[in-house]
């Protein structure tokens, strides 16, 4: 009797024990994005090589601003703003950037929210972001019957629509010559296969540098801004709402950094990027730096969303504002919010 008791308190104990290490694998799997239950305040960023730089990233973390503000901030390059959203969708990032364009086809399509606004386009920026031809090609009108170089689901689709309606031109006017990278897009104009595309930024001068190459007009002919925004796995901000707040002040510092310190910035975008730091200065000049998000900005989206639903682009609909997760911003800059 003794015997079969012992065989039952050894038997009670081993199965308690069992229980309890199968609960503490549960907990620990369901919580991937916190540390032992607590909130995690490491955030993997993905940002772009291209079309701006990230520059106001790179400064935050070179100057320690991440650091101070108690951030993990793991940075990964990226060709541009798609190829960062992209890297958030497949799990190889917690943040990424996009433009108006590509961040309402990824809010369509995956569960990320925009935690912010980024960059605000205006005049300055309009007519840094230039269109640029080769041959005899003058104006709109001698687009006709020419390749285009088009960034294929990127926001340089809704530029050109909007353009050549402005022209009076359609899509079949034209021919699109579908390019991934700037690189693909410069050896696409050096072997004639594209006659005209949409260049900004310090990546004017490489283009410009190609032989016959000029300029016939900028974004104002098209009569669109272009802003960007920071998206952010939902999961993030649900579960480590402070760690994307204190991550969000250090951005902030980075592009007060970037706006007080200028040439230290082109230098940095040399040493990162190859940028030449001449090119640098003046897209820097130019660029329109923001964080924060507004009615304006709203408004945008809602524009850029009912263009894409009208031309059948979206996958599904949705409403922007259960996309929005302004919380952790309106707690680390509440005068940048009025939405």
């Amino acid at each position: 009797m003794k015997k079969i008791k012992s065989s039952i308190i050894l038997f009670s104990i081993f199965t308690s024990l069992l229980i309890a290490g199968c609960s503490n694998s549960s907990n620990q799997s369901s919580g991937s994005a916190k540390a032992n239950g607590k909130e995690s305040n490491t955030i993997r960023m993905a940002i772009d090589t291209a079309a701006g730089g990230s520059l106001q990233f790179r400064q935050a973390e070179k100057q320690g601003f991440f650091k101070q503000q108690n951030v993990d901030a793991k940075l990964s390059n990226f060709a541009m703003g798609v190829d960062t959203i992209n890297a958030v969708l497949t799990e190889q990032a917690d943040t990424g950037i996009a433009a108006d364009y590509v961040a309402i086809n990824s809010l369509a399509k995956g569960d990320l929210v925009v935690v912010a606004t980024l960059t605000r386009g205006n005049e300055k920026t309009q007519k840094a972001n230039q269109l640029l031809a080769t041959g005899n090609i003058k104006s709109a009108a001698d687009l006709k019957g020419k390749k285009i170089g088009v960034n294929k689901g990127t926001v340089n689709e809704y530029v050109w629509a909007q353009y050549l309606k402005a022209h009076d031109l359609s899509e079949k006017d034209v021919t699109y010559v579908p390019y991934s990278t700037p690189d693909e897009a410069i050896v696409g104009v050096k072997k004639g296969d594209i006659d005209a595309v949409w260049v900004s930024g310090a990546l004017l001068e490489k283009f410009k540098s190609i032989s016959g190459v000029h300029q016939i007009d900028d974004l104002t002919g098209a009569g669109v801004t272009i802003d960007s925004y920071l998206l952010a796995k939902k999961s993030l901000v649900e579960e480590n709402p402070k760690a994307v707040e204190n991550a969000l002040k250090a951005l902030n510092e980075g592009v007060q950094y970037v706006q007080d310190h200028k040439e230290d910035t082109a230098k940095l975008a040399f040493e990162q990027l190859k940028l030449p730091e001449d090119g640098v200065l003046k897209d820097l000049d130019r660029n329109n730096y923001v964080l924060g998000f507004t009615k304006e900005d709203a408004a945008h989206l809602e524009d850029m969303k009912k263009w894409m639903e009208d031309k059948g682009i979206l996958s599904k609909s949705f409403n922007l504002d259960d996309k929005l997760s302004l919380d952790p911003l309106k707690k680390a800059l509440p005068e940048s919010v009025n939405y």
